[in-house]
């Protein structure tokens, strides 16, 4: 059993947290097929580590223009054509803005690219690789993950430690926000964990809810609220 692939570790409210985006959105692609879904009861952990940087990468994509269509056609052709799971976190892949692309000296072939939903070849233009915050493990497969949501400090989610919970170092970054709840401050925090105050401060950013904004509403009654 390989714990990137065959562990559930995440449930979509986990996974829509830890790479910021609005659970609609998960929603919508994994509805789309171009991630690799498990299914499962509501709450309950349904994504493995595969599915978490499949997702990222997803976003990464999005960002840089190829349209959802594209990338789950590819991810579909890769799954169903070559029987490869999880393509979206293989580092065999690249993209020209547009489209997918497969770099098919990974499939055992002379070495170059071709696009994924129709198998044409020959583009020795502009290819650009996957995202620098995945690790990569020998086997071409992601191992490690640095959560881009944190600025500042790098977040790491390892399915071989902590059950791939997000960490700092050895620190579980849960347990930094548990204390900021308790009511604890930043330079308790710091102590505690052996961080730097700006690294705590760093680690509750992405989990501060900013409060909705009422012009009836008294200024001091706008408090910062933790997710």
């Amino acid at each position: 059993m390989d714990p990137r692939f065959d562990v559930a570790l995440y449930t979509r409210a986990e996974v829509a947290l830890q790479l910021g985006l609005p659970a609609t959105t998960l929603g919508d692609w994994m509805r789309s097929g171009a991630l690799e879904a498990r299914s499962g009861g509501r709450g309950e952990p349904t994504i493995t580590f595969a599915g978490l940087v499949e997702t990222h990468m997803l976003r990464y994509l999005r960002r840089t223009g190829l349209s959802l269509h594209a990338i789950g056609e590819a991810a579909v052709a890769l799954r169903s054509r070559a029987g490869r799971r999880y393509p979206l976190a293989w580092s065999g892949l690249a993209h020209d803005g547009r489209d997918l692309l497969v770099e098919i000296a990974a499939e055992g072939r002379e070495a170059g690219w071709e696009r994924i939903r129709d198998s044409q070849g020959g583009f020795p233009g502009v290819l650009r690789r996957g995202s620098a915050a995945i690790g990569w493990s020998d086997d071409g497969y992601a191992g490690t993950l640095r959560l881009v949501i944190y600025h500042d400090i790098d977040v790491i989610v390892d399915p071989e430690r902590a059950n791939g919970r997000p960490l700092v170092d050895d620190v579980p970054v849960e347990d930094v926000i548990d204390e900021v709840r308790t009511g604890a401050t930043y330079r308790e925090i710091a102590a505690k964990f052996n961080l730097e105050d700006f690294e705590v401060e760093a680690l509750v950013r992405p989990h501060i809810r900013p409060p909705a904004f009422r012009k009836s509403r008294p200024a001091d009654a706008q408090t910062e609220v933790l997710l």
